[in-house]
């Protein structure tokens, strides 16, 4: 038997998985519109589909990045990448408390741009995943099980923020819709200060 296999067997894999599902556990709740929480699970499942190696904590500032039609969450800021960017720079990315994530898009992402286009093109798969679903509680009872295990941590967070948050509202039967990408952009948050960090 392996020292891995030993491992697993006694549970104490176990124990990591729960201690960072506790980690994660959604923090000052309050109640959301449907519009508001489809909002959040948009961009959070945005940043949560990102390419990302590390662990992510609320409060802290990340950046997204659109690098060869692949998104990439990093740690470090395009001032901070100098000429070296790993793609074109797309929004300032924040986890709040609740476990849904805040984005302050660049200004660079106009219309036309190919980060713009790629946007509206997420946006129209989410559409269709929401479709297909055709409810809050059964999308967000569908597993992320093709995403690393820090995503899939973060995903069933943000299930249960939005979960608890829209049955505070008491729209937790609402039928979902997907925001409007001009409108979705302009109600995201101001950019970041950099003393939060």
């Amino acid at each position: 038997m392996t020292a891995r296999e030993k491992n697993t067997h006694q549970d104490k894999g176990l124990v990591l998985v729960l201690q960072d599902l506790h980690a994660a556990s959604p923090a000052q709740l309050r109640s959301k519109s449907s519009e508001e929480a489809a909002q959040d699970y948009c961009w959070s499942a945005l940043v949560l589909s990102a390419a990302f190696g590390f662990r992510v904590a609320p409060g802290h500032t990340y950046y997204l990045y659109l690098s060869e039609s692949r998104w990439q969450l990093s740690l470090i800021s395009p001032q901070e990448w100098g000429h070296r960017l790993p793609g074109a720079f797309v929004a300032h990315c924040q986890l709040r408390h609740d476990m849904t994530w805040s984005l302050t898009f660049d200004s660079s992402v106009a219309e036309g741009s190919a980060v713009h286009d790629a946007l509206v093109q997420y946006l129209a798969g989410i559409r269709s995943q929401l479709d297909e679903s055709g409810s809050w509680g059964a999308l967000l009872r569908e597993g992320e099980r093709h995403l690393p295990y820090q995503q899939r941590v973060l995903t069933t967070a943000l299930s249960s923020s939005l979960r608890q948050s829209l049955t505070l509202s008491g729209q937790s039967g609402v039928p979902l819709s997907v925001p409007l990408l001009q409108d979705a952009m302009s109600l995201t948050d101001s950019a970041p200060d950099a003393s939060e960090d």
